[in-house]
């Protein structure tokens, strides 16, 4: 059966103001920060999982590769199991832009590649509204990076905290407000 997309939102959050709303996300960020040693991102090898053991089933790797164009894309290369529970499937090797419903999928992407752009990690509260479900949820996306100097790799970690509609509102009326 196919889901029908109803509508599709996202905010992104303030690191300092808006990311202490959700404290798992926070103590990965302030995880993320630590292992910088100087740089503006770890690498890959510098994240231990054994650090991270209530996260790990939430926790996406993506590899940042090249699309047939040439064009910056992502592939999962690990997709923990609470995210494959969410979505139904297990996202490993898919592009973000294989994720359904597409608009969520071409959402995904354009956030991953603002993350590799800036450099810099980005939060965001995203609504999912279909046919068949609603979802909304707070995720970090953490840029990594093996040579110092590029985003080769962007870890994700979607909240504990999942479906608070009033609270996406709530930050949307907030963001709304500061203009």
């Amino acid at each position: 059966m196919n889901e029908l997309l109803e509508n599709i939102q996202a905010a992104r959050l303030d690191l300092e103001r808006d990311l202490p709303r959700y404290p798992d996300l926070c103590q990965v960020l302030d995880y993320w920060r630590g292992k910088r040693n100087g740089r503006f991102a770890p690498a890959r090898a510098d994240i231990d999982p054994a650090d991270l053991p209530r996260i790990l089933p939430r926790i996406m790797l993506a590899d940042v590769v090249a699309d047939d164009d040439g064009e910056v894309d992502f592939r999962y290369r690990l997709s923990g199991t609470r995210i494959g529970d969410v979505h139904g499937f297990d996202a490993t090797n898919l592009s973000p832009r294989a994720l359904t419903p597409p608009l969520y999928g071409q959402l995904i992407h354009a956030h991953y590649k603002a993350a590799v752009e800036t450099r810099e990690p980005l939060a965001h509260v995203i609504v999912l509204i279909t046919n068949m479900k609603q979802r909304s949820y707070a995720r970090i996306i953490l840029p990594l990076s093996s040579d110092g100097e590029s985003v080769d790799m962007l870890m994700t970690v979607d909240s504990e905290t999942q479906n608070l509609l009033q609270e996406f509102l709530e930050m949307i009326q907030a963001i709304g407000r500061r203009g």
